[in-house]
């Protein structure tokens, strides 16, 4: 007798839930999918809502409202099928926005998306966005998972080429701090340029950078020789003017106005046929005069140049002390010769060098704990002694001239 008024509460139950289920399907097929939604969910069939929560993302055209409808049904659905689909839609749309986004995507949001697709059993795309992350171990992993034995081959190819490359790499720059260490700066420009013929490698690009920027570069250079510094003018002739070696901003002066040379030993000077002359004394140079024990000579009839020789050797060339303009310049007009060694200026195509030569028979210096070859190219900054660790008799300041000529 009680059962009887249970069962007909049952049979009115179902009833009811018949006809909610029917007015969420009548909702679905009329093309109303929000209200089929809730009438789903009011019939307590949430996976049924969950289903048309799909469907309502395949409508939307935002990439965005999709990934929330698809975020949506996986919470809403309790069928594990159906979960694992909204989690992959979901996944997948995730990823195609994060591929959109180039550079500026975070490793953090990749992984995770990764994650999310292999979850879903979406292998072959877990992959693509474990590689995209740079997690190697984990795209060998998804791929392995998936049977993918052609990817799975040539992902391991793949790595290890990159090892090899990346071994290479670690070669090619331990080979070119070595050669800036010991002062071979050609050579470790050389292997960078080897290198970046064939790789686009930042880092090895801006050693270049950097090497080239510390390079001396003749003819004028600083260098501080037991403590005193002094600027020398490298070569075997030097130039006064606007355009000159030593460049002089007067109009007076023309823009190739003198010469230092050497001439039998000897050094001289000339003036190079220019408007405004040359005197000596008061009177104007008609033909190239020695310096002999030193003299003062005056540019355009203006600017007062003394010319005074410190040292003078047939093989080492004459090193004249030049002060014009108030500044002092040292011409080597020749080798410069210090403490057994010779510094010149070399140029290989545009490039110019401040060389340093250890002669034959001679002990090439030391820069820090190194020894140099018997002919390095010297970079700003360097202090060059004549034992291991020991005292810089020769170093080159960080704050090297530029001497640009004026217009």
């Amino acid at each position: 007798m009680l059962g009887l008024p249970m069962g007909l509460f049952d049979l009115f139950s179902r009833g009811k839930d018949e006809n909610r289920k029917k007015a969420a399907r009548a909702k679905e097929l009329a093309g109303d999918l929000e209200g089929a939604v809730e009438a789903y969910l009011d019939a307590n069939l949430t996976d049924d809502a969950a289903r048309v929560l799909l469907l309502r993302a395949d409508a939307e055209r935002s990439p965005e409202k999709r990934m929330a409808f698809c975020a949506l049904a996986l919470s809403t659905a309790t069928d594990v099928e159906l979960q694992k689909k909204a989690r992959g839609r979901k996944a997948l749309l995730g990823f195609d926005l994060l591929k959109g986004k180039g550079a500026s995507v975070l490793t953090s949001e990749v992984l995770g998306v990764a994650r999310e697709l292999e979850e879903a059993d979406e292998l072959e795309r877990a992959a693509d966005a474990y590689a995209l992350a740079g997690d190697t171990e984990g795209e060998v992993r998804v791929l392995t998972a998936a049977g993918a034995i052609e990817r799975l081959e040539e992902r391991l190819r793949a790595t290890e080429m990159s090892a090899k490359s990346e071994n290479e790499r670690v070669t090619v720059l331990r080979k070119i701090a070595d050669f800036d260490r010991t002062a071979e700066r050609r050579s470790a420009l050389s292997a960078c340029d080897a290198w970046l013929a064939k790789h686009h490698d930042e880092k090895v690009a801006g050693l270049a950078l950097a090497i080239r920027a510390r390079l001396l570069r003749g003819p004028i250079v600083d260098l501080v020789v037991d403590g005193e510094r002094r600027r020398f003018v490298i070569g075997g002739e030097v130039t006064l003017g606007r355009d000159g070696t030593i460049p002089i901003g007067a109009r007076a002066v023309s823009r190739k106005h003198v010469r230092l040379f050497r001439e039998g030993g000897a050094a001289m000077v000339e003036d190079l046929g220019t408007r405004n002359g040359t005197t000596l004394a008061g009177a104007r140079l008609m033909a190239p005069v020695p310096v002999g024990d030193g003299i003062t000579i005056k540019l355009g009839g203006e600017i007062p140049c003394v010319l005074t020789p410190l040292a003078a050797t047939e093989d080492r060339g004459a090193l004249i002390e030049i002060s014009v303009s108030g500044d002092k310049y040292y011409a080597t007009l020749g080798t410069l010769s210090l403490f057994g060694w010779h510094i010149v200026e070399q140029h290989d195509g545009a490039a110019s060098y401040v060389v340093l030569r250890t002669p034959a028979g001679g002990m090439p210096p030391f820069l820090g704990e190194y020894q140099l070859a018997h002919e390095v190219e010297l970079c700003a900054g360097d202090a060059i002694a004549k034992a291991r660790g020991g005292r810089a008799r020769l170093t080159a300041p960080g704050d090297q001239p530029r001497l640009d000529a004026p217009a």
